[in-house]
């Protein structure tokens, strides 16, 4: 009888050890664990299970976090916001189902996917087109992918947005980049103001700190050439002003002079000067040929200040014709003689052609022509005026021609009179 009532109590104290805590069989393992997007841009994750309450981790190579919790009979889901992830490869999805007696199930796992953040841009080169457009090339570090065509992959995902702010307080615009490309034409307004390149993708997007800026200036140029132009090169009054969000002092631009026959024909460079960017009036040579058109121009430039690229966009003063003339001298001869002495002076004339120029004199009222001064090839000519008329003072120039010089017009010109009186 006391050996029955022994194992009673045996039996009995072993049937209450297996109900306790200890002995509890966990749940069975969630399955079928499923990543994808949202509509509303975040990761959504599923599963099925027996009704549980659920613990869900993000599971990296070296280590997992928790990220949501289910209470047992809610649904299947959870949504994570892409921001809590790690950027880089190799990220699951894990989730345990956990008994009423909080012992948990093995873990199920997602396929493996890439969380990586896309690498910032850096701007290597910008450069204004125009007052209007400004082209921007960058590059920006490779990443392999280690989990090609994973759950996640959004292949066009990754992102550009140029953000142009200015000229005027408060303006702003932006401008989506084309993905897959590495270089941009940004359109602008007139100028000053900055354009900030940022990137991103699903995963989130690069940090303002990290966003490369380009500083557009605006340029102004004025010129106002000498007159009348003889052969010799003439000058331009100039003043070129530079403006950006930050001012440049003590800069110098390069400033062209171009040239053209006519309004049909094709600019050419025949001068290049540099010039103070602060408004200060500077000289620029003008070229010697016969009568074209001119224009300054000045020539997009890019600059860098820190890490920002600074750029211009091209200017140009409107197209001005200038008439170009001979240029006429005459050597120094005695300005008095007696009746019948021949007195002698040396015509050079530019450009320096085999013209037939004129020697005129005064009547009192008007110029007439006198006789032919045949120059040589190197544009002078021997002129001997003879003295006649005792007691009158006579007064004579020289004149050259209308003629063209390399298809260029030069005008019918004159030169300084010169006088001769007769004793």
């Amino acid at each position: 009888m006391r050996k029955a009532l022994a194992t009673t109590a045996a039996v009995a104290l072993l049937t209450t050890g297996l109900s306790g805590t200890a002995w509890a069989a966990a749940p069975d393992a969630p399955t079928d664990v499923q990543v994808s997007w949202a509509d509303n841009g975040q990761v959504r994750v599923t599963w099925k299970d027996n009704g549980e309450a659920n613990r869900v981790l993000e599971v990296y190579p070296d280590t997992g976090y928790p990220v949501a919790e289910t209470t047992a009979g809610a649904s299947n889901e959870v949504f994570l916001n892409p921001s809590s992830f790690e950027s880089g490869n190799h990220v699951r999805i894990s989730v345990r189902s956990v008994g009423a007696d909080q012992t948990y199930s093995e873990p199920a796992h997602s396929p493996l996917f890439d969380a990586h953040r896309v690498p910032k841009l850096v701007i290597n080169k910008a450069e204004a087109l125009s007052t209007t457009s400004v082209r921007i090339w960058w590059e920006r570090d490779a990443f392999v992918d280690d989990t090609p065509n994973d759950p996640l992959d959004q292949p066009s995902g990754t992102w550009a947005k140029a953000v142009v702010t200015g000229p005027a307080a408060g303006q702003q615009t932006e401008f989506v980049v084309r993905g897959g490309v590495s270089t941009a034409d940004v359109p602008v307004r007139r100028g000053p103001l900055t354009i900030k390149l940022s990137t991103g993708s699903e995963w989130g997007q690069a940090p303002a700190s990290e966003y490369q800026t380009v500083r557009v200036g605006a340029v102004d140029v004025t010129a106002v050439p000498s007159a009348p132009a003889r052969w010799i090169p003439f000058y331009l009054d100039t003043k070129l002003t530079v403006r950006y969000p930050e001012i440049l002092k003590n800069t110098t631009f390069d400033v062209e002079v171009h040239a053209r026959p006519n309004s049909a024909g094709p600019w050419k460079k025949v001068a290049e000067n540099g010039g103070p960017s602060d408004g200060r009036l500077f000289s620029v040579s003008g070229g010697s040929a016969g009568g074209q058109e001119y224009r300054l121009w000045v020539p997009a430039a890019a600059r860098y200040l820190g890490d920002d690229i600074l750029v211009t966009p091209p200017a140009s003063t409107a197209a001005r014709y200038v008439r170009k003339y001979a240029a006429i001298g005459t050597s120094y001869a005695a300005e008095t003689a007696r009746v019948g002495v021949t007195v002698h002076r040396t015509v050079t004339v530019a450009p320096a052609l085999p013209l037939k120029a004129a020697l005129q004199k005064w009547d009192g009222k008007t110029w007439r022509y006198v006789r032919a001064v045949q120059l040589d090839s190197k544009g002078k000519a021997d002129l001997a005026i003879r003295a006649a008329g005792r007691g009158t003072t006579q007064k004579y120039r020289i004149a050259t021609p209308a003629v063209k010089v390399n298809g260029l017009p030069v005008e019918f010109s004159t030169g300084t009179a010169f006088t001769l009186k007769v004793v």
